[in-house]
């Protein structure tokens, strides 16, 4: 039903616009080419000398039929309408304001605010137009989401200013994918680690390091899922980060190129609530241990560096997806090294693993290095085994059935899924 009004409001929304800017097409009828019926029926030939029809997508529409249109859809109520806009961009929402004096403050009204550069042709212009709307939103309305994507290198103080806003506002949801430049002191609105609101935040800020310092705990009760990039994580005094035990309602963490504060040299993740943790790679050379404490921990995925990983029991813990790669022939050793040793910690508590094809490319090194392969652990839990094989990969059947043996060795009744990729 949402998604029938929402083409039936667009369809409306661009043809009253069009009309208000003087778009519309027109097709001139002299009174004389009427019939008799048309002169009686429609009111307007009494009082000029043409009948006005716009044209659109094929079909005729007489003002008479789009005036009552429109009027039905502004007999909607508020909570409807704004409903629609939700799937509008934002500047689309705001441009509802010239339709009529009802729709002139709805806009103002939105809870959900998604603020993308892809909609304007100059980030100067963009800038300009995210400060008006925050100047002239009703600040009495508390914020459901917001979203803010800018192509190009967000000005600081705007940056600031929009999580500042966002904060005071009470928002939920919180998404920032900017660019920033090398200024000297800034760092990110420190509200936004403190905020009781927020049950969803995703934070990617390309920058420096020292400019996108999260504080050693995070200080967010009602968070939920927790997505961060660019980051980069401090301590307060030991030689280990841990920002996420005083997060009790987290769910799901998403962590990526991210960053260890000089001096630290673990990053702990401890939280008795995580189910699913998502793990890339980091933005240093010197590798360093990850310590997990997430006893309810069911789904992970790591992505591109193989982690150095020491974890608490995980009896919980149902899926284990790897997507690592070796990027340069001098790290191949320590590639396989860290390989084994994840698979050696997960071994235990894994009931279904997906192996990408670069993972596979890696195993497939060691099994034509003598003795190493026999280090791959027995996965006594293991009920499926899906392998995800690219062409490109140049691995032979032969070659992918000796992975799948080592594997197998004490769950021979685990399903093994061969996915070409």
């Amino acid at each position: 039903m949402t998604k029938i009004l929402c083409h039936t409001f667009f369809y409306r929304f661009r043809t009253q616009r069009n009309t208000l800017l003087g778009f519309k097409a027109k097709l001139e009828v002299p009174r004389e080419s009427c019939s008799l019926n048309d002169r009686i029926s429609n009111h307007r030939l009494r009082k000029r000398d043409t009948v006005e029809i716009e044209v659109e997508d094929g079909k005729m529409q007489s003002d008479g039929d789009k005036q009552e249109d429109m009027d039905r859809l502004s007999d909607m109520p508020n909570f409807v309408l704004l409903h629609i806009m939700k799937f509008m961009s934002m500047k689309q929402a705001v441009q509802t304001c010239v339709l009529s004096s009802r729709w002139k403050e709805l806009w103002k009204h939105l809870t959900d605010l998604a603020l993308n550069s892809t909609d304007f042709t100059n980030l100067t212009h963009f800038s300009k137009f995210v400060s008006w709307v925050l100047s002239n939103r009703d600040n009495s309305i508390s914020l459901h989401s917001l979203d803010l994507r800018r192509k190009g290198c967000i000005d600081h103080e705007l940056l600031d200013r929009i999580m500042g806003y966002a904060v005071s506002h009470d928002v939920q949801q919180l998404t920032i994918e900017v660019n920033l430049s090398v200024i000297l002191g800034f760092r990110l609105h420190p509200s936004v680690f403190s905020c009781k609101t927020l049950t969803y935040l995703k934070l990617s800020i390309w920058a420096v390091p020292w400019m996108t310092q999260l504080p050693s705990s995070l200080q967010l009760p009602a968070l939920k899922s927790l997505h961060l990039e660019h980051v980069t994580f401090t301590a307060s005094e030991s030689d280990y980060a841990e920002p996420f035990s005083t997060c009790h309602m987290l769910d799901t963490l998403v962590l990526d190129r991210f960053n260890l504060h000089q001096g630290v040299k673990f990053l702990c993740i401890c939280n008795s609530n995580l189910s699913s943790l998502t793990i890339g790679s980091t933005i240093q050379e010197a590798p360093y241990k990850f310590v997990l404490s997430t006893p309810n921990l069911r789904y992970l995925t790591v992505m591109r560096d193989p982690l150095q990983l020491s974890a608490c029991k995980l009896c919980f813990l149902e899926q284990v997806s790897i997507d690592c790669e070796a990027y340069f022939h001098t790290h191949f050793g320590r590639t396989y090294s860290a390989l084994i040793s994840l698979l050696q910690v997960l071994a235990d508590y894994v009931k279904i693993m997906i192996l990408s094809s670069s993972t596979l490319k890696i195993l497939h090194g060691l099994s034509t290095s003598g003795s190493m392969i026999t280090q791959i652990p027995c996965f006594v839990r293991l009920k499926s085994l899906k392998l995800k094989v690219k062409s490109s990969t140049n691995i032979s059947d032969e070659g992918v059935g000796r992975i799948v043996e080592y594997l197998l060795q004490k769950s021979p009744f685990a399903k093994v899924d061969i996915i070409n990729c």
